[in-house]
């Protein structure tokens, strides 16, 4: 979960020794990356069917393959940035590539997609998950890089597949939070809009993929942001479209409570998301049989981390919600659980 203010001086919650060796090449190289906002490449399959009036769409958070049930993190209050091997890593990333290989929707929205690079120890996610999705167009925007040889270089991103026609697809720039980690890294903001012509009409389905800040000091970014995605949103379903916003909010969007003995001080980052915000007509997709996120403090135990639900959806009023679900996969190889819903037009 690289979310936010990594910048709130990592190097004082774990000793610098752990640190030195990528901070060395990281200022020696210069500077981090930039990102790339507007128009985004489409690679992939390049001849697929317009999209009806009914869809069906996937958001995970696949955490770079390497925050499952034996991981914790130091940004959440655990010991290791890294707490899995390469090894685990990898077959992390291969039980990642069967699961998204059973997924059967039009649309997957993924974040924390990450290409082989220091935090998933040069193991890519991206890779396996295209292996897996042989049939689909597939868009990714980098939200988090750094120019330095191998092993320390960093791609991390969001990613879009489509199994159906899209006209175009775009990084639109969301609030960013202030400051950098490691003294020449930043996270970078943006949700990454698809849009999908709905056959025999002038209209489309507008697909926003997010992943909002999380540590950001009281959650200030994150209310921005939202700010920022909704007045997108808006302008679109004024246009006559079909606006779905899917992703990782990294704020409560259900007031559902699940079994846990964490202390309070480990849900520092734990916000509920703020209704005034959103917009009047517009409803959360939320699955609130299940929890799609935990608490990294400590590897996993059930009953023991907290877990909540901060992945889904909204949509926009003249959309109506066919079914969600929340696919259970005991935060075996990420920190989030996949969820998909089907919606159709009003």
């Amino acid at each position: 979960m690289i979310r936010g203010p990594y910048f709130v001086e990592l190097a004082s919650l774990v000793p610098m020794k752990f640190f030195r060796p990528l901070i060395v090449v990281i200022v020696l190289s210069g500077c981090g990356t930039l990102p790339t906002y507007g128009a985004l490449e489409v690679t992939g399959r390049d001849t697929l069917p317009e999209a009806g009036t009914q869809i069906s769409v996937t958001t995970w958070n696949v955490g770079y393959g390497a925050m499952g049930a034996e991981a914790d993190f130091v940004a959440d209050g655990g010991k290791y940035m890294r707490a899995l091997d390469a090894d685990a890593i990898a077959l992390a990333v291969v039980e990642i590539g069967r699961e998204v290989d059973g997924f059967d929707a039009q649309f997957l929205l993924f974040q924390e997609l990450a290409n082989g690079s220091f935090l998933s120890r040069n193991v890519s996610v991206q890779a396996e998950v295209e292996r897996a999705l042989p049939d689909y167009s597939s868009v990714y925007w980098e939200d988090l890089g750094v120019i330095a040889p191998k092993p320390y270089n960093i791609s991390h991103g969001l990613g879009v597949y489509a199994r159906t026609d899209t006209s175009v697809t775009r990084a639109y720039e969301l609030p960013q939070e202030p400051g950098y980690f490691f003294l020449t890294i930043k996270r970078y903001y943006a949700t990454i809009v698809t849009e999908v012509p709905i056959h025999d009409t002038d209209r489309n389905w507008v697909l926003m993929n997010i992943h909002l800040s999380a540590f950001d000091n009281g959650a200030d970014v994150r209310r921005a942001q939202i700010r920022a995605v909704f007045d997108f949103a808006k302008a679109e379903y004024a246009k006559g479209n079909y606006v779905v916003i899917g992703g990782d909010w990294n704020m409560r969007i259900s007031d559902v409570e699940f079994e846990h003995t964490t202390a309070d001080a480990d849900l520092f980052w734990i916000y509920d998301f703020p209704q005034a915000l959103l917009p009047t007509g517009w409803k959360f997709a939320v699955d609130e049989r299940t929890p799609t996120v935990r608490t990294l403090q400590k590897p996993y135990v059930a009953g023991e981390n907290y877990t909540t639900i901060v992945d889904g959806f909204a949509y926009s009023p003249n959309i109506r919600l066919r079914r969600i679900t929340t696919t259970d996969l005991k935060f075996k190889n990420s920190d989030h659980h996949p969820v998909t819903a089907v919606f159709a037009i009003r």
